[in-house]
């Protein structure tokens, strides 16, 4: 698996994990929970994105990593939205 990648993903899927539980970083305090939970959605249609352009050029580790990390992040979002 590609470093870099691997790197990459994890990276976006934890900002994305920190701002659905409402954790910006510093200098974001001023944002409501609503505006979080839009940062979050918009890391998560980015790694979509990133699945949909990468769609057959990654190697089964890097494949299974991306699908993995979207399922856990959509499926975290869709939760935090029936919550509310």
């Amino acid at each position: 698996m590609n470093q870099h990648f691997m790197s990459l993903v994890l990276g976006l899927a934890q900002q994305a994990e920190g701002a659905l539980a409402g954790k910006l970083p510093p200098g974001a305090e001023g944002l409501s929970a609503a505006d979080a939970r839009q940062v979050g959605q918009a890391l998560i249609d980015t790694l979509g994105m990133l699945q949909q352009k990468t769609a057959g050029r990654l190697d089964p580790d890097e494949q299974k990593l991306l699908d993995e990390v979207l399922t856990a992040l959509r499926f975290r979002f869709v939760q935090g939205a029936s919550a509310q």
